[in-house]
């Protein structure tokens, strides 16, 4: 009986940081300052219960990367600023480096609630689910009309589903529609890997199928070209080219019987062509129309920027001073450079953007390496395979624009390349035991 009651003594922290992080994970997409509490009682357990930190070299990479990043924004706040940052607020970059520190703790201390199979797969669930009023908001901003902002809590918690300007598309539950893009594209991979184990004759199934057709619904009404190239991109990946022919088939029947079905089409007045932009979506596979989706404008900001990185390569102009700068030297009203990797060499210089970059690209490159050379394919390799779709969706996203400074999208981020991370680490081990046991 004391061994008994010596075992769950040892691991109710366990259960309760495990309860706090999916809760967190649950609010995620819809209450982020409830999921943030949820989230630091859950990095609070996890800080006291992880172990041997700094024995970890991915760990140590990303702390190191995590001190550069402290001394630059303190060698910037400490300087004198010339005067086109006259009026420029230095606290700025001391705010700036939150989105940033923080999540390198996510990334270090989450890995305690992801380092299983079966706990990956609870965090896809919990995230799958979360995810949901997304699509509802979605739903009634198309189909209803019903517009935003709402806010509730004081306005701690804000609704989006802003009304489209001009063009643009579905914006669900955030403030703009590529981010909502984003968040589905990156969740799509996962939801597929909760269809593949589920039953066909069950009701759970025809539930994750309708999350998922809706979701590339609304994925392509975003209007996002970095939601479209991802949702191609992880399929790819998923599948092969084979099955995303079969895939956009099954999605197409889909989409238009939600458009010819007589009790529907009266209420709603359905356009497939016109609401899922398909010529858009065909302009992108003609290599001749590749600049249509990199966008002119966006290759001239990528000059520019490489231009000013040019001026101040090794320690950046200092964060949260693009705006003005970039104003100055071009004219041009641009909150970012449209691309992570160059926005950092901007704000902290090439050391810290290539450090970073190279950490991330690495532990990708690693981690597919060791996926898709599995000689014996075990039972996770396909949700393994989706978790990787879902990280390389993350990485193509943030070289053709920036929706990293979205709190939910950066958090959700971290959680994602901790779990590789976990991945890699599963992976590894099985693949030593294949080499001893061949």
């Amino acid at each position: 009986m004391k061994i008994i009651a010596k075992k769950n003594k040892i691991q109710q922290p366990l259960f309760f940081g495990q309860l706090f992080f999916n809760l967190g994970t649950f609010f995620l997409a819809s209450a982020l300052p409830i999921s943030g509490i949820f989230y630091l009682f859950a990095l609070s357990i996890s800080f006291f219960k992880t172990k041997n930190i700094f024995k970890d070299k991915w760990n140590i990479g990303i702390i190191f990367i995590s001190g550069l990043f402290i001394a630059n924004t303190l060698r910037f706040y400490l300087q004198e600023l010339n005067e086109n940052l006259s009026y420029f607020q230095k606290s700025l970059a001391l705010i700036n480096l939150l989105n940033w520190v923080p999540l390198f703790c996510v990334f270090v201390l989450f890995q305690y609630y992801l380092k299983t199979s079966t706990q990956r797969k609870l965090f896809a669930k919990f995230l799958v689910g979360g995810s949901i009023p997304v699509i509802v908001t979605c739903f009634l901003q198309h189909f209803f009309q019903i517009y935003g902002p709402f806010k509730t809590m004081g306005g701690l918690i804000i609704f989006f589903n802003k009304a489209p300007i001009f063009d643009s598309g579905v914006t669900g539950l955030f403030s703009n529609q590529n981010y909502t893009g984003f968040w589905l594209s990156v969740t799509l991979p996962l939801i597929i890997s909760l269809i593949n184990k589920l039953k066909f004759n069950s009701i759970r199934i025809y539930i994750t199928l309708t999350i998922l057709l809706f979701t590339i619904y609304f994925l392509i009404l975003t209007n996002s070209k970095n939601a479209l190239v991802g949702f191609i991109t992880s399929i790819l990946v998923i599948f092969g080219f084979k099955k995303l022919i079969i895939l956009f088939l099954i999605s197409f029947i889909f989409f238009q019987i939600l458009n010819y079905l007589h009790f529907i089409n009266p209420i709603w007045k359905l356009n497939l062509i016109n609401h899922l932009k398909l010529n858009d979506l065909i302009n992108i596979m003609y290599l001749e129309n590749i600049f249509n989706f990199l966008n002119f404008t966006r290759i001239k900001i990528w000059n520019i920027t490489l231009q000013l990185i040019s001026q101040k390569p090794i320690f950046g102009f200092g964060a949260a001073t693009f705006p003005i700068i970039f104003f100055n030297f071009s004219n041009m009203k641009i909150q970012h450079a449209h691309n992570l990797p160059l926005h950092l060499a901007y704000e902290y210089g090439l050391p810290i953007s290539i450090l970073l970059s190279s950490f991330i690209i690495f532990l990708f490159y690693k981690s597919w390496s060791i996926i898709f050379n599995l000689k014996n394919k075990n039972l996770n390799y396909f949700f393994d395979k989706c978790w990787l779709a879902s990280c390389l969706v993350v990485i193509f996203s943030q070289i053709n624009d920036i929706t990293y400074y979205d709190g939910k999208i950066s958090l959700l981020i971290w959680i994602l390349f901790a779990g590789l991370k976990c991945i890699l680490e599963d992976l590894n081990y099985k693949k030593l035991n294949l080499k001893e046991i061949t």
